[in-house]
């Protein structure tokens, strides 16, 4: 991004992310789910965020860590499963169906 930045590119972000019945609006940082709020911690919200502008990729742990943290990833640090399992709870109130698959031994995306 930095790269870009110097090239005078601006990486322009979607104001409202949109995948099957969730609606994310980045600037209010709020969550919809068939038009009823999802109340999600500053790092849920951001993990969804990174999912749902790129629905079709898996995400390492790695991958979600360094992108919501800012910090390098130390390997087996179980802080992106608690996060991931706490946004499948808040989700499954409103949804039955699973939004977040776990790829085993690589990572998460959405279904």
């Amino acid at each position: 991004m930095q790269a870009n930045l110097r090239r005078g590119q601006v990486n322009i972000t979607k104001t409202v992310l949109e995948y099957k019945r969730l609606t994310l609006y980045p600037d209010s940082r709020q969550l919809l789910v068939d038009d009823k709020e999802v109340i999600l911690t500053a790092h849920e919200f951001d993990i969804l965020q990174l999912l749902m502008s790129q629905p079709d990729k898996v995400f390492s742990r790695e991958q979600l860590y360094q992108a919501v943290w800012k910090d390098g990833y130390y390997g087996e640090n179980n802080t992106v499963n608690v996060h991931i399992s706490n946004i499948r709870k808040k989700l499954k109130e409103q949804l039955p169906d699973e939004v977040i698959q776990t790829i085993y031994g690589i990572g998460f995306k959405l279904v």
